[in-house]
């Protein structure tokens, strides 16, 4: 655009030809254009603030809801506690037996002669034989049956076509306690959006109470109400309604839980994100009504979720594809939805978390969320479902229990073939390092196609020049600075391995098979490197994967942990994805390593393993950690204690923006300080996350 004191500009009074009065005329229509768009994103950033300081809003009317509610519960059955005692039940017939007296029977609520009695104690005449008592405060169905009418009319009245909704909730339910379903049905009626229909089908309950509920749910078009003649499981009656829904997304809700008031509306907002299928965090309710026990979990990992059913409730899928793979398996009733899912993930792996609680799952005696130890043939069946899923993927596998409840493990099958693996250590000196290490390496590594290169950086120590000597290793010279990137790197360039086993001097093994573990996931396409559990000699833990964002950059999860134990949710205990491993005990396939440049040996001693790792995911590929593949771990005993700032200012430039977003495996509702899954002090973090 032309400025007053442009030398192009004609001076005033001088001809302009029709070209320059046509770009005068465009210019000015610009500036006019530009001052419109810039009145529009005033708007929108107005709207937009308008928006999020509503949405905040309701986020706070909804804690307050969820925060009040379990207390009036509380009171409740306080309440009802006391009008069932037998104080109560003495009180209320000597106040009975005064009245009759004094009036010469009980008097009715709206009696000019009587006492103001409270309406909601509902008594009229009564023989005065009888125990006069105040009915429970505590809701009957009768109070249900209301409260639902009430909920239902506030939604939308009856319509008069049928449309599709955009979800469609499934409830199987069988004999259910009036109150529960009072509660489950209402976290429904009072969704913040209305594009729902929900689809109940009852397995032929035999205490049919609660029909009294689903009675009020009138509108066919959005309620469809199926009553099976005879119990058929409840895989056979989820299956009813998903071929009774006519939404595109079905969410499952069992018949005493409770989705949280905006469930649906989160879940809306994440499948724009392009997912076939979205999941939540939930928490459980306890027996006064208490929301307890909050279960925060990662974003997809399917690694983990062949070890752990971590994904539970909340669940959306795609109703299609939920068709596709035949709906729910009976032969799995009792761990149905995770043999469901297994298969669904074997059509997509477009999975999508949000990191918020939206489901309230109710703790019964005798369910899994009362105890693990509740259902022990639901074990059994877990693994048979594993079992038959990495069959279909052709993965050479056996599913096996694993040390704690409902936890799965996969070993390596028989292999057909040994693939020749390479180990690369470097070392300096240090033989009370480099001899244990050897040591342990030569006569307890089971695989038998195993050779070892040393990488020695000068050593000088005649003890550990010994032991290289005589040790059945590969001895490759790395004179000058030391550089673990590049010792490592000569070693991969010297390798006849397919696949390479980086690995520090101060390692020990604590497992024969370690190799055959590691190279399960190795072995896979997507899978990008493999790290093993480093346990510190005491039997902490050392190592069991690298969460981002760790003091700025990243650390090891879990450290301090009791080895032997079931971590978070089996962490410990299963293997899963992670953002990075340490490459004190890394393996990778050898094309793969080369066909991204190996370690970038700008890193001398820190941040190369997470910088490796980085690339790999960005190439699409998983990181695995495995426990099943232990060693003890000395943490760079050899190398001394200093912290290289040069590589973590180098980290920093190449990954700042990943490593600022959260980490995909570590939910962030937990501390990011300390790495032990506790939870962030209230205010730490974004609650719209």
């Amino acid at each position: 655009m032309l400025q007053e004191d442009d030398p192009r500009r004609l001076p005033a009074g001088q001809n302009r030809t029709p070209i320059e009065e046509r770009v005068e005329k465009l210019e000015t229509e610009l500036r006019a254009q530009r001052a419109a768009n810039q009145h529009l994103r005033g708007e929108v950033n107005r709207l937009r603030s308008s928006f999020e300081g509503a949405r905040r809003e309701l986020f706070r009317l909804i804690q307050g809801y969820n925060h009040l509610a379990p207390r009036v519960q509380q009171t409740e059955m306080l309440a009802h506690s006391i009008v069932r005692s037998r104080t109560w039940r003495t009180l209320t017939t000597v106040g009975g037996w005064l009245l009759k007296l004094k009036y010469g029977r009980i008097p009715l609520a709206d009696s000019p002669a009587a006492p103001a009695l409270d309406p909601t104690l509902g008594a009229s005449t009564l023989d005065v034989g009888r125990n006069w008592q105040c009915p429970t405060p505590l809701k009957d169905i009768r109070d249900w049956a209301i409260e639902l009418r009430g909920a239902a009319s506030l939604i939308s009245a009856p319509t008069d076509s049928p449309r599709q909704p955009f979800f469609t909730i499934v409830t199987p339910t069988w004999n259910t306690k009036p109150a529960w379903f009072a509660h489950a049905a209402l976290s429904v009626l009072r969704q913040t959006t209305g594009d729902w229909e929900w689809c109940i089908v009852d397995d032929g309950s035999t205490d049919i109470k609660f029909h009294t509920l689903t009675a009020e749910l009138t509108d066919p078009n959005r309620y469809r109400i199926h009553y099976l003649t005879q119990q058929s499981g409840i895989s056979e009656a989820t299956n009813f309604g998903l071929q009774m829904a006519r939404g595109r997304w079905v969410c499952f809700l069992d018949h005493d839980d409770e989705l949280s008031l905006d469930a649906l509306d989160q879940i809306r907002e994440a499948l724009e994100g392009g997912f076939d299928a979205v999941y939540s965090d939930s928490d459980k309710i306890n027996e006064t009504g208490s929301c307890c026990e909050p279960f925060h979990k990662p974003d997809w990992s399917p690694e983990y979720f062949r070890g752990v059913m971590y994904v539970g409730h909340l669940l959306c899928v795609r109703r299609d594809l939920a068709l596709e793979i035949g709906g729910f398996n009976s032969d799995f009733d009792g761990v149905q939805d995770y043999d469901f899912f297994l298969r669904y993930t074997e059509l997509t792996q477009k999975i999508g978390h949000i990191p918020r609680v939206l489901y309230h799952w109710r703790i019964t005696p005798g369910s899994i969320a009362a105890s693990t130890e509740a259902k022990p043939r639901i074990w059994e069946l877990q693994r048979a479902a594993v079992q038959q899923h990495v069959d279909r993927l052709g993965l050479n596998a056996i599913a096996e229990f694993g040390p704690f409840p409902h936890r799965t493990r996969l070993s390596q099958a028989k292999r057909a073939n040994m693939p020749a693996v390479s180990v690369i250590i470097p070392t300096r000196d240090s033989p009370e390092m480099i001899g244990p290490c050897l040591d342990t390496l030569l006569h307890t590594t089971s695989y038998p196609n195993v050779e070892i290169l040393c990488v020695d950086n000068d050593t000088k120590d005649p003890r550990a020049l010994r032991i290289l000597a005589e040790a059945p290793v590969k001895r490759l010279a790395f004179q000058g600075r030391f550089n673990f990137s590049a010792a490592c790197n000569l070693g991969a360039a010297h390798a006849e391995g397919s696949f390479l086993a980086f690995m520090n001097n101060d390692m020990e093994t604590r497992k024969a098979d370690w190799v055959e573990q590691m190279l399960l996931y190795a072995e896979q396409e997507d899978v990008g490197a493999v790290g093993s559990l480093l346990l510190y000699p005491d039997g902490r833990v050392q190592h069991a994967g690298v969460v981002l964002g760790c003091r700025g950059t990243a650390d090891h999860v879990s450290r301090g942990f009791a080895g032997d134990s079931d971590g978070h949710a089996g962490s410990l205990c299963c293997a899963r994805e992670v953002s990075a491993v340490t490459a004190a005990c890394l393996v990778i396939r050898k094309d793969l390593f080369q066909s991204l440049g190996g370690f970038n040996e700008h890193f001398h001693t820190a941040y190369q393993d997470v910088d490796l790792c980085l690339r790999i995911r960005a190439s699409g590929r998983r990181i695995i950690f495995t426990p099943h593949a232990t060693f003890i771990h000395r943490e760079s005993y050899s190398r001394g204690k200093t912290y290289d700032h040069i590589d973590r200012n180098l980290l920093l430039d190449l990954w700042q923006p990943v490593i600022d977003k959260r980490d995909p495996y570590y939910n962030p509702h937990f501390d990011l300080d300390k790495l032990d899954y506790s939870i962030r002090p209230i205010g730490t973090y974004d609650i719209t996350v």
